[in-house]
């Protein structure tokens, strides 16, 4: 079994042939795939993916290549996590690669995300770009390990991946 545990399906370059897609990755032995959100605007389509297909899972969370996004509550993250077809929380984090000039919103948006995954139990999509000492200081801080989860996006150091 192999599962895609990482994908953007609602994305126009491959919503728009979704069956097709959905074929190929049977015919390579994908059985399951989350597809995960990068807005509260785009979630819908993420979602209504996840319940159209049963081999689709979703997340919900803003990336932080979006500054121009409404911020996200704790509660409505929370309240969006409890769909059951919703699996985790993200993708969110910090990318200071794409992002220059004042980050704080990032580091804010990201506390959130982790705050929401702790209070409905389901794990954190963290995307971490030329971010390392900030990214592993707020998951210290918000108690990241309680949520769990996976590194995306893990541009960093080998020194950096075992740090806790």
């Amino acid at each position: 079994m192999l599962v895609d545990s990482h994908c953007h399906l609602d994305f126009p370059e491959l919503a728009g042939d979704i069956d097709a897609v959905l074929a190929r990755m049977h015919g390579n032995g994908v059985t399951h795939a989350l597809c995960v959100s990068v807005t509260l605007e785009d979630f819908p389509k993420v979602r209504a993916l996840a319940e159209r297909y049963p081999q689709l899972y979703a997340s919900v969370g803003v990336h932080p290549d979006y500054p121009d996004m409404p911020e996200v509550t704790v509660e409505e993250l929370a309240r969006l996590a409890a769909h059951p077809r919703v699996v985790a929380i993200g993708e969110t984090g910090l990318d200071y690669h794409r992002i220059q000039g004042e980050r704080e919103w990032q580091r804010e948006r990201f506390r959130r995300h982790i705050r929401a995954a702790r209070a409905c139990g389901k794990p954190l999509i963290v995307h971490t770009r030329d971010a390392a000492a900030d990214t592993l200081a707020i998951m210290r801080e918000e108690g990241a390990d309680r949520a769990g989860g996976v590194m995306h996006c893990f541009t960093e150091t080998w020194e950096t991946a075992p740090a806790r």
